[in-house]
């Protein structure tokens, strides 16, 4: 079986156990039970706190994409902002402060640092993980609140089919497949819409017509992905590839007004990403070395309109981006420590063509680039009794080789480093303490983009560095789990937002701001009520602030409870209850305006009607804020209103 498994997805052997293990509350996994991505769960090595889902768990909640999936994992937030890409925030963080991985390799777009989770889809994932806190040296520069691991599929095939209102569908379909010695894994993913549901109409005053149709939010994308995985002698490799093209909307930020403070009025009519990556694992003797490499194809255009009907171009912006980067690690006994060394480099390449209307004549092309470096080791040492204990040091490199026509940057490089110490308490008991720093290198778009006339550029940008202390206490018994996470975060230089009046007009621009401080505590906990009736609970409480001020978009706590009743096979049935509280949000006059609380109800159906071969064919069913509730996670940006989605799903 584990010639199978694709490289850099190996995990350490279990301990062998005589009785059955307690499962993992919802939102936690054990690294011993969870096969992680960049990083291996080793023996002896000691991370910080993971939480994630298993595969079980990702038919239950019936996502969309990898943004829908990612939703109520304790301390991660998922934020669609007002470009329309949904991206993660972990403990209060940044959304360019947590990297996405895909089999091993960062999916984040070089230029601007993020990936837009909401078109990938989830159909093609397998599992999916969320390391918080100072993690391993593997995730490189940037990753400084989190990193998401995703897996793609590597057993069993799956297919659904769903619909819903205003022209929504959801198709996808995923298999992995023995050929010869051998594992082949494809997939492909439709998602459309024709408009996202407005919940209150009252709560978008601008550029909404009076319909339950949200203005501009139609979404067409469809995904390819492939994979192909084996042995060649006590090599051990896998190469899988990504495709995913799309079409899209932006709704508006209905809260300002056109005539004063324009919002903006973009669409997006191509955006294509393709990834490559190819893993390779190989047991050198004692030591094991480790390697990935990975190249990215990424264009979009954006085109930006004059007003709500969308009618009148203003402005198009077209751009072009390259990436290639490598990671390559080395892990070795030293006496009694376990040593690994780690090694990582990426540029990225970015073209961007301007074009003014009503002229239409495209402006110069503008030639970015950005190289980021990460090099280090970390030493796995047994403290006896049960204890472990993990050192970290390294260094992060950034430079700017190609600034188009912005002024020419200097170097950058800061020193990195981590401990972690996990010790047994008792039978079923462990606190794990964790505390490092951690760099983060402004990406090339906050450096020198002005987002079609929306911002002020600021090459001055310095990096963040990050320090970070968390401690997990975690309880596990044959019936109740349960884990308490408090965590502090102190960032310095981080890189906020500020309105510019500039010639009569309001621009924002990125500055690094005064230390900004997150704490507050993560919690998941899992009671068996009856027998097939599972209570989940889980939350985050955060308090986030710099200068004195609140930092915008964090809410003070976002909490989930969830039953969960599966008698057996017969069917599955899941109620959830999402409370997200008040938070504080930068208005276009850079006031601080307040965020009211929402609470949204969802409900997931799964009703299995027929077996066709060995695969098992149920009905589903999912609704999304049942009951059609305004929750405002940013300033004229409600999420939808009531979704329902009814359709088909195959499964082996």
């Amino acid at each position: 079986m584990l010639k199978l498994l694709p490289v850099l997805l190996l995990a350490g052997p279990a301990a062998a156990a005589t009785q059955p293990a307690p499962q993992p509350p919802a939102g936690t996994l054990p690294d011993e039970a969870f096969i992680t991505v960049t990083a291996p769960a080793l023996p002896g090595r000691v991370a910080t706190p993971l939480v994630g889902l298993k595969p079980e768990a990702l038919l239950d909640r019936q996502p969309r994409s990898v943004g829908d999936a990612l939703r109520g994992l304790p301390g991660v937030a998922i934020r669609t902002n007002s470009r329309g890409e949904t991206s993660p925030r972990v403990r209060g963080g940044d959304e360019r402060q947590t990297l996405v991985f895909l089999d091993g390799a960062p999916l984040a777009v070089p230029w601007d640092g993020r990936i837009d989770l909401g078109l990938v889809p989830a159909g093609i994932i397998g599992s999916l993980s969320v390391r918080k806190g100072a993690g391993a040296i593997e995730y490189g520069a940037n990753a400084v609140a989190g990193a998401v691991d995703l897996r793609s599929r590597l057993t069993g095939k799956v297919a659904q089919a769903q619909a819903g209102p205003f022209g929504m569908a959801n198709l996808s379909a995923a298999a992995a497949l023995p050929v010869g010695d051998i594992t082949v894994t494809l997939g492909a993913a439709h998602q459309a819409q024709g408009a996202l549901p407005v919940a209150q109409r009252s709560a978008l005053p601008f550029a909404q017509a009076n319909s339950r149709r949200r203005t501009n939010t139609d979404l067409a994308a469809t995904s390819l992905f492939g994979a192909v995985g084996g042995d060649a002698g006590a090599l051990t490799w896998r190469a899988s590839l990504l495709h995913i093209d799309a079409r899209r909307g932006i709704a508006p930020e209905s809260h300002r007004d056109p005539a004063t403070d324009p919002p903006r009025f973009w669409r997006y009519p191509d955006w294509q990403l393709t990834q490559a990556q190819l893993a390779l694992e190989l047991p050198l003797g004692t030591a094991t070395a480790r390697a990935v490499a990975w190249r990215q194809w990424f264009g979009q255009a954006i085109e930006a309109y004059r007003d709500a009907s969308y009618t009148t171009l203003r402005g198009r912006e077209e751009n072009d981006d390259d990436m290639v980067g490598a990671r390559l690690t080395l892990s070795h006994a030293a006496g009694p420590a376990m040593l690994r060394w780690s090694l990582s480099a990426q540029r990225g390449d970015h073209l961007q063509t301007d074009t003014v209307f009503p002229v239409g004549t495209p402006g110069p092309t503008l030639r970015f680039a950005q190289v980021l470096a990460s090099g280090g080791v970390e030493a796995d040492l047994p403290l006896g009794g049960g204890s472990s204990l993990t050192l970290g040091l390294g260094l992060d490199r950034s430079t700017n080789p190609l600034t188009g026509d912005k002024p020419a940057q200097p170097d950058r490089q800061a020193a990195t480093f981590s401990a972690a110490i996990k010790s047994p308490l008792a039978n079923g008991l462990a606190l794990t303490v964790s505390a490092g720093r951690r760099n983060r290198f402004a990406s090339a778009r906050e450096l020198f983009g002005e987002a079609l006339g929306r911002f002020l550029p600021n090459p001055a940008l310095a990096p963040e560095q990050v320090w970070l202390a968390d401690a997990e206490l975690a309880w596990r018994s044959d019936a109740v789990t349960l884990t308490v996470n408090p965590f502090w975060n102190r960032t310095l230089g981080s890189i906020g937002q500020r309105i510019v009046r500039v010639n009569g007009a309001n621009l924002r621009q990125r500055f690094n701001q005064g230390p900004a401080t997150s704490l507050g505590v993560d919690m998941a906990l899992q009671v068996p009520v009856m027998d097939g009736l599972t209570l989940e609970v889980t939350g985050s409480a955060l308090h986030a602030s710099a200068d004195g001020q609140p930092l915008v978009q964090r809410p003070f706590h976002e909490v989930m409870a969830a039953l969960d009743w599966a008698p057996g096979e017969a069917f599955d049935v899941r109620a959830e209850l999402r409370r997200i509280g008040p938070a504080r949000d930068l208005d276009g006059d850079g006031s601080l305006a307040r965020l009211p609380p929402g609470t949204e109800i969802n409900l997931r159906a799964r009703v299995p009607v027929a077996r066709i071969g060995s695969a098992r064919l149920s009905a589903t069913a999912a609704v999304d804020n049942l009951t059609n509730a305004l929750v405002l996670p940013q300033l004229g940006l409600p999420l939808p209103g009531r979704t329902v989605r009814i359709g088909l799903m195959l499964g082996a």
